[in-house]
């Protein structure tokens, strides 16, 4: 095609001089970190939000071997999608702005962790954010701690952790410590005054949850 710029279409259709422009523009001039970047973040913006992250991760919960069993389990697809998407920010956006840059994504490992995930039928395996397993643990540990089942851990929550073994000054350093909340919502995962969210909203769900089948 020689069209030198993006042809009009239907919404939900890609034709061969879209695709051909976007990879000429948005693909083709860049490394394999910026094309990442790139492919996440929306057109306007500079920066990855953290909802730019859901349609891939939806990608993955639809056709990934290793999480087919969670095809029943909507309400547990929507919380392992904002644990791995909470457990991403947290360990690559570590000014903690709620805002994922290039530089952030040259800085991290998160394109190898996603070549991984592609890769291996395990998810398990996939030890850094897609671990089924570790957001099990997380999840069950969250919703023991969460007595009142707001999706929030307050100081009162912790306190009763181990049967009261934490001091008032120890809990009192973790909330300090703990990174602030992204920006809106109560689903967003991170400390704050009122108490660290759960990074999963929604009702009903218990300690139960849709555990992994060991055979696949």
């Amino acid at each position: 095609s020689s069209s030198t710029g993006p042809l009009p279409t239907s919404p939900g259709v890609v034709t061969y001089g879209i695709f051909h422009y976007f990879w000429n523009t948005e693909m083709a001039p860049y490394d394999m970190n910026e094309r990442f970047f790139r492919l996440l973040k929306q057109p306007n913006k500079e920066y990855i939000a953290r909802d730019d992250f859901f349609p891939y991760i939806k990608e993955l919960l639809s056709d990934h071997p290793g999480l087919e069993f969670l095809s029943n389990h909507a309400e547990f697809q929507d919380k392992y999608a904002v644990t791995v998407i909470t457990r991403i920010f947290y360990s690559v956006n570590l000014c903690h702005s709620g805002r994922i840059t290039s530089r952030q994504i040259r800085k991290s490992n998160l394109l190898s962790v996603f070549q991984q995930v592609d890769e291996e039928e395990d998810i398990n395996k996939v030890t850094k954010y897609f671990s089924y397993e570790h957001f099990y643990v997380l999840y069950c540990r969250f919703w023991e701690l969460d007595h009142d089942r707001d999706y929030r851990i307050t100081r009162e929550d912790l306190l009763k952790y181990g049967e009261h073994s934490l001091s008032h000054m120890i809990v009192d350093r973790i909330f300090d410590a703990a990174p602030r909340p992204f920006e809106g919502g109560t689903t967003d995962a991170g400390g704050g005054g009122a108490g660290a969210t759960t990074g999963a909203d929604g009702e009903g769900g218990g300690g139960g949850g849709a555990k992994q089948s060991t055979s696949r």
